[in-house]
C-alpha cells in the first residue's frame, strides 16, 4: 500500500515537472510587422520617356491702394500731386503802407555845420510808402516804394571851419525831398495773440528832386549868425523868420560865384546830389485783432536818412 501510494506520488510529480518543461520550451507568438503605406499614385509626366510640363509662375495679388497721397511728383511721374502747389502753413503774402514824420535834429547838423536849421517834425506826415512783403513764420522780406520830403524852415547856415562874415548864406529849401526804393528785413516777436513787436533793417536808393536856393548874407559875426534881423542878405527886408521874397527874386539869375556878402545874388546850389544811399532802422510795435484775420497795424520809430516816428496798416493773405 505504501509502495503504491509512494509511486503516484511520483509519478505526480515527473507530470508536473515535464508539463512545466513543455511550456517553457513552447516560444511567444512574434509581433506582427507595421503596415507598409501604398505607394503614390505615378502620374503620366513621371513615367519614363514622358515630356516635362510648362513651369508654373504664381501671380502675385495686387495690394490695395494706399489711403495717403503719393509723395510729391517728378517729371516721370503720370498722375499729378494736389500736394505740388500746397502753401506752407507758416509762409503768407502782404501788402501794407505807411506814414512818418521825419526829422533832422541840430545835434545831428551840428557835425558839419556851425549855424544851421534843423529839420522838425510837422503837422502833417512828411513821408509816405507803399510796401509788399513775404513772411516765413516770423521773418519778413519787405519791398518799398515811397516819397520822403527833406525841407527845413528857410534860415541861415554856416559851415564849420568858416568865416561868419563872409560865408553865412541865407538857405532856401523848394520841395527838397527824395523818391525812395528800399528792401528791409524784419522780425517780428508776438507777446500775445494781439500784440508783439518788429525790429529790422534795410538799404535802399533815394532819387532827389527839388533844390536848395542860397544867398549870401551881410554883416555877420559869429555871435549874430543865428538872428535873421542883423545877418541877412544886403538890401533885403528880413524878420526873425523869414525874408522878402520879391526882393530876393531880383538878386537872382547870376552864378554862384558872382554871389558875395557885398552883392548878393541868389542861386541854385549845384551840389545837392540826383541820387542819395539810404539806411534804414526800425523797431516799433504790432497791434493784431485775431477776429479780424490777416489786418495788422502799427507804430515805429527808426532812421531812414533822418529820424523818424510813424505807423502804419497791413494785411496778409
Amino acid at each position: 500500500m505504501k509502495r503504491s501510494l509512494l509511486a503516484a506520488t511520483v509519478a505526480a510529480g515527473l507530470l508536473s515537472l515535464s508539463l512545466g518543461i513543455a511550456h517553457a520550451q513552447t516560444p511567444a507568438p512574434a509581433p506582427e510587422p507595421p503596415a507598409v503605406p501604398p505607394p503614390p499614385p505615378v502620374s503620366p509626366a513621371s513615367q519614363p520617356g514622358a515630356p516635362m510640363p510648362p513651369p508654373t509662375v504664381d501671380t502675385p495679388t495686387p495690394a490695395a491702394a494706399p489711403d495717403a497721397l503719393p509723395p510729391p511728383s517728378s517729371p516721370q511721374t503720370l498722375v499729378a500731386n494736389p500736394n505740388d502747389n500746397m502753401r506752407p502753413t507758416d509762409l503768407s503774402y502782404g501788402v501794407a503802407m505807411r506814414f512818418r514824420w521825419v526829422t533832422v535834429p541840430a545835434w545831428m547838423l551840428n557835425v558839419f555845420t556851425k549855424k544851421n536849421v534843423p529839420l522838425g517834425f510837422r503837422a502833417l506826415p512828411g513821408a509816405w510808402s507803399l510796401e509788399a512783403f513775404r513772411r516765413k513764420g516770423n521773418f519778413d522780406i519787405a519791398a518799398s516804394v515811397g516819397y520822403q520830403a527833406m525841407s527845413p524852415d528857410d534860415g541861415n547856415w554856416l559851415g564849420t571851419g568858416k568865416t561868419a562874415s563872409v560865408d553865412t548864406d541865407f538857405v532856401q529849401f523848394r520841395s527838397l525831398g527824395f523818391f525812395n526804393i528800399d528792401i528791409s528785413f524784419i522780425w517780428h516777436t508776438m507777446f500775445t495773440d494781439w500784440i508783439g513787436m518788429h525790429y529790422g533793417a534795410g538799404l535802399g536808393v533815394g532819387i532827389v528832386h527839388g533844390e536848395i536856393l542860397r544867398t549870401s548874407d551881410f554883416g555877420c559875426t559869429d555871435g549874430n549868425v543865428g538872428d535873421l534881423t542883423q545877418c541877412h542878405p544886403r538890401n533885403v527886408n528880413c524878420t526873425s523868420t523869414s525874408c522878402n521874397e520879391t526882393q530876393l527874386q531880383k538878386t537872382a539869375g547870376a552864378s554862384a560865384d558872382a554871389d558875395t556878402a557885398d552883392d548878393p545874388h541868389r542861386f541854385s546850389d549845384p551840389n545837392v546830389p540826383s541820387v542819395i544811399p539810404i539806411i534804414n532802422a526800425v523797431v516799433g510795435i504790432d497791434f493784431r485783432v485775431p477776429s479780424l484775420r490777416g489786418w495788422e497795424a502799427k507804430i515805429e520809430g527808426g532812421f531812414y536818412d533822418a529820424f523818424f516816428v510813424g505807423g502804419g496798416i497791413a494785411y496778409t493773405f
